[in-house]
């Protein structure tokens, strides 16, 4: 495994520990509240977590990934907790040949990974049924484009007027929602991706006073984020519906 993966790597096994991505989810999930028993392509699920939330409430989860590790970590787990109704296999989006459509396609930080992200989002759109979901979550602000991009391999950063772009360049695809969100945590990108240059200060989860204060104060700031609403923040999302034919 190479540095890059590696830390990669590392990001993806603290995602149990981190509250923002627990917010991300929770935010995915809430999106889908109101819809009962789909058929959801999660494209680029990483170890699962996001895919196991989703089959506890209900619906099918197929999940892909390009990375054997992370596939491996998604099947132990789902054979861990018993679940049935999530599937999991390698594969990239650009190389996914199902033939198959979805009521419901899910990309969760995974369009920053790919140079030709037009075409990846083209092939996502194809991927949703008519009348299904697209759902959509990017890391925002290019200036907040930094040490942990780089190691992660972002090739950018997005704002609402080039994800708005990337969507509508697919003409099926109507916008529902596109917001930010992780405002309260702007200060905290910039300091430690772009002026420490150095890793978040998430890590395996570990006793004492100083690791319960530092999620005690993430989780309050992100309470905050979901009391307030903000102009910008250091992710979008975005709901998108595929016409009917």
């Amino acid at each position: 495994m190479n540095h890059y993966n590696e830390y990669q790597y590392r990001d993806l096994l603290i995602r149990e520990q981190d509250p923002y991505a627990e917010k991300k989810y929770r935010l995915i999930a809430d999106c889908l509240k109101d819809k009962r028993s789909l058929h959801i392509l999660n494209a680029g699920c990483g170890s699962g977590e996001l895919s196991f939330l989703l089959s506890d409430k209900g619906h099918r989860v197929f999940g892909i990934d390009p990375a054997e590790e992370y596939i491996g970590l998604a099947r132990t787990a789902a054979e861990r907790k018993g679940l049935k109704d999530c599937v999991f296999e390698v594969s990239s989006i650009e190389n996914f040949t199902d033939k198959d459509q979805y009521d419901c396609v899910i990309a969760t930080d995974v369009l920053e990974h790919i140079e030709a992200d037009y075409s990846a989002l083209a092939k996502l759109s194809r991927l949703v049924k008519p009348g299904g979901m697209l759902i959509v979550t990017v890391p925002a602000l290019e200036f907040l484009f930094g040490y942990h991009d780089r190691e992660l391999g972002h090739f950018r950063r997005y704002s609402k007027l080039t994800l708005r772009r990337l969507i509508n360049s697919q003409s099926l695809l109507e916008i529902r929602i596109l917001r930010y969100f992780g405002f309260t945590l702007i200060p905290i990108c910039l300091l430690f991706s772009r002026i420490l240059k150095r890793s978040y200060p998430i890590g395996p989860r570990t006793k004492g006073f100083g690791s319960a204060m530092k999620k005690y104060v993430l989780n309050f700031l992100l309470f905050l984020d979901s009391c307030i609403p903000m102009p910008f923040g250091t992710s979008l999302l975005c709901v998108a519906r595929k016409k009917q034919d």
